[in-house]
């Protein structure tokens, strides 16, 4: 049977998601369109099933690291070594060195504000500091019970310390030599180089987190359809797939400090909210797109396998975002539609040595594995329609 191909919306927008295959069969084509070599397009069958079809938003977003925050110096002097630009400093690496003096990153929320030595008052930045040198191994005894008061346990730690990095072994550490940041750390940015002059409280470098984020933009309008831990799919720039969940919206700026300390108060200081740093991540944040554009804003997807992202900072990428699911629903392959008169839709029914076309209804599209919901007259789960042969 040879019909005339009229195309309506919903072909047009399967047609463009799924590729070639609409030319050569399917809402693109005549039923049997003959191929190049003046045979019939080979064709197969393939069974109707009873399940969930979930239908996708392609949106662009640009691969980044959460969070961004500023280090200071809090010891004047010359900068006389800075780590690299994408360079990551875990606890107990340096970080910055000034004077010759090397400032070591260690896990902590309270900036260190002050020295460290005995006698000194009680406090939260005492406890850090024990617990970061039992975590890097500096108390092989089990001697330190964390709290806010510096013992003689504290002091043997340091010592320990000390002597692994070849320095006076006097159990005190000077304002600046340590700073306390959330983990690890990423430098996105340097602030200064190596061989300028600082002062307490002049920026070092900028830097985020290590977690390799996606920043995504989408219309405004959409964003309520997106709940966090939502899973993704994401299209890196080489083509290959990996998977993420969303976090949540973008904040809608990054890079100031936070309330984790301020300028010249200890060796770092920065915020702990989330937002695409470094060189990396670009359109943060929520705002018009243009005039007469769409309102635009901007979501925060966490890579599941994150070593996919290495090497890929400020890359654009696709994100495959689900808006709707329908459920208990009758899918087939999109190549098994046919353009029917009046821009309907049909599928070839395969009953035996028997082959009619049956006119269906489209419900959702999952153009991401290419399927798509019908109903139609004797359109039942365990229905044979035919398919392009692959």
């Amino acid at each position: 049977m040879s019909r005339v191909v009229v195309l309506g919306t919903a072909a047009v927008a399967a047609g463009v998601a799924v590729g070639g295959w609409t030319f050569g069969y399917g809402p693109l084509a005549h039923h049997a369109q003959p191929d190049a070599a003046g045979g019939a397009v080979p064709v197969s069958t393939t069974m109707v099933t009873l399940g969930t079809i979930t239908a996708s938003e392609d949106d662009q977003g640009t691969i980044g690291y959460e969070g961004s925050f500023t280090v200071y110096s809090a010891i004047p002097g010359t900068v006389t070594w800075l780590p690299a630009v994408g360079a990551v400093v875990r606890p107990g690496g340096r970080i910055f060195a000034v004077n010759g003096q090397d400032v070591v990153l260690m896990r902590g929320q309270t900036p260190a504000w002050r020295a460290f030595g005995p006698g000194m008052g009680d406090g939260r930045d005492v406890g850090e500091l024990q617990r970061n040198l039992v975590a890097l191994g500096y108390d092989p005894y089990h001697e330190i019970t964390p709290g806010d008061h510096y013992d003689w346990a504290t002091q043997a730690a340091i010592e320990r310390w000390q002597a692994a990095h070849g320095w006076i072994q006097d159990g005190q550490i000077a304002v600046g030599q340590v700073a306390f940041l959330p983990g690890p750390v990423r430098v996105a940015a340097l602030s200064t180089g190596a061989g300028a002059t600082v002062t307490a409280g002049t920026p070092v470098f900028t830097a985020t987190s290590t977690t390799a984020v996606v920043d995504v933009a989408l219309p405004a309008a959409e964003q309520s359809a997106v709940t966090a831990g939502q899973r993704v799919t994401i299209t890196l720039p080489d083509g290959g797939v990996t998977t993420g969940r969303v976090l949540g919206p973008a904040p809608a700026s990054s890079g100031s400090p936070g309330s984790s300390g301020s300028p010249g108060s200890s060796g770092a200081s920065g915020g702990s909210g989330s937002g695409s740093g470094g060189s990396g991540s670009g359109g943060s944040g929520s705002g018009g797109s243009g005039s007469g554009g769409p309102s635009m804003a901007s979501i925060l997807v966490i890579l599941d396998h994150q070593a996919a992202a290495t090497g890929l900072d400020g890359s654009p990428v696709q994100v495959a975002i689900a808006t709707q699911t329908q459920r208990d629903a009758l899918i087939t392959p999109i190549s098994a539609l046919l353009a029917g008169p009046g821009g309907s839709f049909q599928v070839t029914v395969v009953a035996g040595s028997t082959r009619r076309d049956v006119t269906v209804q489209t419900g959702l599209f999952d153009d991401i594995d290419g399927m798509v919901a019908i109903s139609g007259p004797g359109i039942i789960a365990g229905t044979q329609v035919e398919v392009p042969r692959s």
